[in-house]
């Protein structure tokens, strides 16, 4: 007679093989039919291409912009923690610019933190679900999300919270994301409707030290309208 364990691990076969995406292009990963997918394990084993192009994250002015504020944080000599590193390319820039930092990269997918720290030995890289109850007990001097809240939306709150749970007393947050168009349909405009939104959950919890606005005017598609904030903790 087959017990109880055989039974839940063909269960979870099951349930897998239902949600196996047979695809090379990431973005089947992501988003399908105006809802979200967010398979990111499957995405980075499959994926043909770097993700969001990140290998290219030291061109865009994005990245140059949100690692110049976050400079103003002045953790010189700190830790610091990147949610959402998926393949450590912005992780490793911020190494650069605090060199006597102690960076950790953190994301949801197995693969993505495997293939990060193989491109990145110098720099530490733990899997995380911001979106689960347990987080890492560790807090940070500088917390740094860029470009992820379209695919946490649905747990906003407990994200939020979580954020702020990392970083220590007097620590700050670095919030970097981009959106549509505002005056068009999106996923995740019931919970994120504005930058203003966004940047509103975190205020309770922290100081504004910076909030600027970038419109990149040349992009193809019209989803480069970022926000980039840097907050202090309050207490």
């Amino acid at each position: 007679m087959r017990g109880r364990a055989f039974v839940d691990d063909l269960k979870a076969a099951s349930e897998r093989a239902m949600n196996e995406i047979n695809s090379s292009d990431y973005h089947d990963f992501v988003f399908r039919d105006g809802k979200l997918v967010g398979e990111f394990e499957q995405m980075y084993r499959k994926s043909k291409d770097v993700p969001w192009h990140q290998d290219r994250e030291a061109e865009r002015i994005d990245c140059r912009v949100a690692l110049d504020i976050a400079q103003a944080s002045h953790c010189v000599d700190a830790k610091i923690a990147e949610v959402g590193c998926g393949l450590g390319f912005f992780a490793d820039l911020l190494s650069q610019r605090f060199p006597q930092a102690e960076v950790t990269g953190f994301d949801i997918s197995d693969t993505a933190i495997l293939k990060a720290g193989q491109f990145f030995p110098h720099i530490k890289f733990e899997v995380m679900d911001i979106t689960g109850k347990t987080q890492s007990v560790d807090t940070y001097d500088l917390v740094c999300i860029r470009g992820c809240f379209w695919y946490l939306f649905h747990e906003i709150d407990l994200v939020a919270a979580n954020l702020t749970e990392l970083v220590q007393s007097r620590g700050h947050l670095l919030i970097a994301q981009n959106f549509p168009p505002l005056d068009k349909p999106y996923v995740g405009r019931e919970a994120i409707p504005s930058p203003e939104a966004l940047i509103n959950r975190f205020l309770p919890a922290f100081d504004p030290i910076i909030d600027c606005r970038l419109d990149d005017k040349s992009s193809v598609g019209g989803n480069d309208n970022w926000v980039i904030f840097l907050g202090r903790k309050k207490v």
